[in-house]
Order: structure tokens, then C-alpha cells, then sequence
């Protein structure tokens, strides 16, 4: 039997139209064409990378924005809803039905692509190409589990996981179960295990904008970490940036050449910045809103919180060369939103976003708590001042000075917040030297949506000032953490998740 795919038109991923009274799961395809080469396998894949983002909703519902009263305007409708951890009823770019279509589509194509290699006979130089889409399939689920499933941990058996869909959709009315946030775990870690030996990079003409080796096992390593799997996240890192990543990872002092943001953002998404793993181009607003002043990213936070913080490596005086500011708004300029113009005449186009998805800084900082968590602390820290020295900070902390200064750093509104996992850690030293990792990458990842997974694996909770109202609070495994899922996909029979 010919395979068949679904052609999904740019218009309709522009406009969000693939959301229907069914949902995304239910949903016939319309338009088809043959898979019949490897060339055209290769061409699939390229739709099995994210068009969506939930950058806005993660970096809104974090504690890195602060409301700075009604001198401001209110942002968007999805943007004041992320901010008070409300369900989010727009469903446009950035929101929870976008990014729930957005993923069953990249699954879909990875999932078709897969058909039509076994339709071809697996030859051997498929094999990359099947790696490649097994890995995109994982990829896809792990994204719709941080978005819309809890933190995984000791409940991970009784946690709603999402539907893993293993082939292509052929026939409608179908109703899917979710499973549990084990099941879910479970097959995306059998996906990975079976890509990882297939991936090549000679497979891409660029292998910066694909799951090249280092971006696949970069990934291995994450989920591995969120899976509670230590060594394997350590083992995998390491095949991603080497015993010694120093020549790998983000020198911010070199940053300070540039001019404008706009030049800043581009040698941030360089394809020749060592650090960068993977790079995706989503369709989003959020490098036009990140900048926002009413929820905004405030002096305060600034110092007390995220990149001027007080920190055991001391005042990381390379950041200040780079920073932009606005009245309530200092932020690292690496967001810029690049437009893509589709009518020179009328100057009509779409807003994309860069997402640094894998990069040698961030799976550093990840081999470092997995090493912590392993109770090899001093190789945690060895990790650590790797990323001290990349960020040119003034003090290179060693483990002692890391435990005193986390041990005395108790507030509950700062960096001091307690830690509450559901996996089990040790008061102390391991404690400490995890509230440095969980420090760093908050910097390392500003705006990036990323100190959102930390506040939901590490159960910590954020009291949210109001302007003119009474504080609302999100507890440490608050069911809010786990983002609702779409309206339209509840209407057709999907269980939602409990409030």
C-alpha cells in the first residue's frame, strides 16, 4: 500500500485552523501525496520539528515576572491568564491548543515518515532518517508532558500522561486514552534507546536545525534527568559535550561587541556559537512581548532573583553590557522575535521565534544536578564552575563556599525557596548544591520559559503580588502546574486534567 501524509498548508498553521469541534487526534487528513523515496522521507521530516511554543504561557506562570502596577497597560488576553495561572481560552499562537496541535502534528509527520521507511524496506541509508524520526516522535510527547501533564515523580503511576500515538491516524471518531505519566515515560524513553544508535549527522545538510548526535544526546539527557535515571543523564550528556565542555559552551564576555539587540539576537542563534546544540523556528509573538512592562522582568527580580542576584560566584558583570532596559523590563536581548515577510507589497508576514532547544550550557548545568543527585558532588561542582567561568564570573566557587552560601539562603520570595520534589533528596549538602544548579539555570535560561520545569519538578511555591488585589498563591503541586488541556479536545471525550 502507498503511503499517504497529510499536506498541512502554512495558512492553516498560521491561523491555528487545525484545531476543530474534534480535536487535532480526530481529524482526517484532506489532502495526501505519495512517500515513495528517501528524498521525499527527508523532506517529511523537516515538518517533525515544532512550529509552536509554549515560551509565553512557561515564562508568564513563572515567578520571573512581577506585576508593576497600572501604570502599564495589560498585556494580551493569554498573557494576563499564563500570569494568574488561569485556563488560557484564547487559541491562537501561544496557547495550550496551539502547542497540543502543533506537537500531534510533528508526531504525525514522524509517525508517517516511519511507514514510509518500512514501505521502502529499511535499506541502510534510511537508517539515520529513521532515527531521526523516532527521536522527533519522542520529542513531541515529552514536550506535551511538560506543558500539560504533572511534574514526573513517585505519583508518575497515577498522573495523567498524554495519548502516545505510535502511527498515523486513519480513521476518525476514534477516542484516545491518556494513560499515565509512566506509560508516557516509558515509550518515549523505548523511542530514544532505539534512535540514538541511528542518528548521523552526515544525514543534514545542517545538522544545527535537526537531532544531530550532540542535540539527540543532549535530549537523551534531559529526559533522562526528568525521568529520575541519573547516570544515564550523566552518560548522555557527556556524549553530548565531553568530559571538558569549555570550548563548547556560551562566553558571555564575548557578547558585548554587540551594538543593538536585533545584532545581539543574531549571534546568539549563530549556527557557528559552539553552544548552540539545536535551533527551532517556531511560530510565536513572544520576542515581541518578552519586553513587557506590566508583567515584567523588573530591577527588582533583577537583583534579588535572576541575573544580578546574590549568588555564590558573585555579580556576573558580563550581563551588564548586554542587558536592555525599559522602565520595568531588563532583559537579555537574545529573544528578538524575527519576521518573516510573505507579501514585500503590502508588508505582510509572521512573527518566528529562535528556541535554543539543546545547548552545551544548559545540558552542562543538566549533567550537573544528575551528578548531585547521583551524590558525585564533586563533579556537580566541577560542572558548576565550568559555567562560572563561561559567564566570567568574578568568584569560581568550590563546594564548601556553595554549601554556606545556600545553607544562609533561606527566603521563601528569592532564591532560598524550599525544595519539595516528589523524588526523594537529602537536607544539606545535596540540597544546597541543587538550589546552585536550579540558581544558574534560571539566569542561564532568562526568558526562555525553562525556570517553569524547575518550579514544577522541584514543587516550589510562588506567592504572586497583585496590583490593587490580595496575593494568590500556587503551591508546591498545585494541579495548575499541569496546564489544562484544550477545550476543543475535552469536547471530544478526552479526560481533562483535574483541578
Amino acid at each position: 500500500m502507498k503511503t499517504k501524509i497529510i499536506i498541512i498548508s502554512l495558512l492553516a498553521v498560521l491561523l491555528g485552523s487545525i484545531t476543530s469541534c474534534d480535536g487535532f487526534l480526530d481529524t482526517m487528513p484532506d489532502k495526501r501525496a505519495e512517500v515513495n523515496s528517501l528524498q521525499k522521507v527527508k523532506d517529511l521530516l523537516v515538518s517533525a520539528y515544532p512550529k509552536s511554543s509554549p515560551l509565553l504561557m512557561e515564562e508568564m506562570m513563572s515567578d520571573n515576572r512581577q506585576d508593576n502596577g497600572d501604570k502599564y497597560s495589560l498585556p494580551n488576553n493569554k498573557m494576563i491568564q499564563s500570569f494568574r495561572w488561569e485556563d488560557i481560552t484564547d487559541v491562537d499562537q501561544d496557547t495550550p491548543g496551539y502547542m497540543w496541535d502543533g506537537c500531534y502534528m510533528i508526531i504525525a509527520a514522524a509517525n508517517q515518515a516511519l511507514v514510509a521507511i518500512r514501505e521502502l524496506g529499511e535499506p541502510e541509508e534510511a537508517l539515520p532518517y529513521k532515527g531521526e524520526a523516532l527521536i522527533c516522535r519522542a520529542y513531541g510527547h515529552f514536550l506535551l508532558t511538560n506543558v500539560f501533564c504533572m511534574a514526573y515523580g513517585n505519583d508518575a503511576d497515577k498522573d495523567l500522561g498524554v495519548p502516545y500515538m505510535t502511527a498515523p491516524g486513519t480513521s476518525i471518531g476514534v477516542k484516545y486514552e491518556r494513560g499515565t505519566l509512566k506509560e508516557t515515560y516509558e515509550k518515549i524513553n523505548k523511542d530514544i534507546e532505539e534512535a540514538l544508535p541511528l542518528i548521523s549527522d552526515e544525514a543534514y545538510a545542517v545538522p544545527l536545525y535537526h537531532f544531530n548526535k550532540r542535540a539527540a544526546y543532549s535530549f537523551a539527557a534531559q529526559f533522562n534527568l526528568f525521568y529520575n535515571q541519573y547516570e544515564k543523564a550523566i552518560k548522555y550528556a557527556t556524549e553530548a559535550i565531553g568530559e571538558d565542555p569549555g570550548s563548547l559552551l556560551r562566553n558571555m564576555d564575548g557578547y558585548s561587541q554587540f551594538p543593538s539587540s536585533k545584532e545581539y539576537t543574531l549571534a546568539f542563534i549563530d549556527k557557528d556559537e559552539p553552544a548552540n546544540l539545536m535551533l527551532i523556528g517556531a511560530l510565536s509573538n513572544w520576542g515581541t512581548q518578552y519586553t513587557n512592562q506590566r508583567y515584567g522582568h523588573n530591577r527588582t527580580l533583577c537583583q534579588e532573583e535572576t541575573i544580578w542576584s546574590p549568588a555564590a560566584w558573585g555579580h556576573l558583570m558580563a550581563y551588564d553590557k548586554v542587558l536592555g532596559y525599559g522602565d520595568q523590563s531588563i532583559f537579555v536581548p537574545k529573544m528578538d522575535a524575527i519576521f518573516e515577510t510573505t507579501n514585500a507589497v503590502l508588508n505582510t508576514g509572521y512573527y518566528r521565534q529562535v528556541i535554543f532547544a539543546f545547548t552545551s550550557d544548559k545540558t552542562l548545568l543538566n549533567r550537573a544536578e544528575a551528578y548531585i543527585l547521583a551524590k558525585q558532588y564533586d563533579k556537580g561542582v566541577r560542572d558548576l564552575q565550568y559555567w562560572c567561568k563561561a559567564k566570567v564570573a568574578p568568584q569560581i566557587p568550590d563546594m564548601e563556599s556553595l554549601n554556606t552560601f545556600y545553607e544562609s539562603t533561606v527566603d521563601p520570595n528569592t532564591n532560598g525557596k524550599p525544595l519539595n520534589p516528589k523524588f526523594d533528596i537529602e537536607s544539606g549538602l545535596q540540597t544546597n548544591l541543587l538550589k546552585a544548579v536550579i540558581h544558574a539555570r534560571r539566569i542561564e535560561t532568562v526568558h526562555e520559559g525553562e525556570r517553569w520545569l524547575d518550579i514544577k519538578r522541584f514543587g516550589l511555591k510562588i506567592t504572586r503580588e497583585l496590583y490593587g488585589e490580595s496575593p494568590i498563591v500556587l503551591e508546591s503541586h498545585d494541579l495548575r502546574k499541569a496546564i489544562q488541556i484544550p477545550a476543543a479536545v475535552v469536547s471530544a471525550g478526552m479526560e481533562r486534567n483535574p483541578r
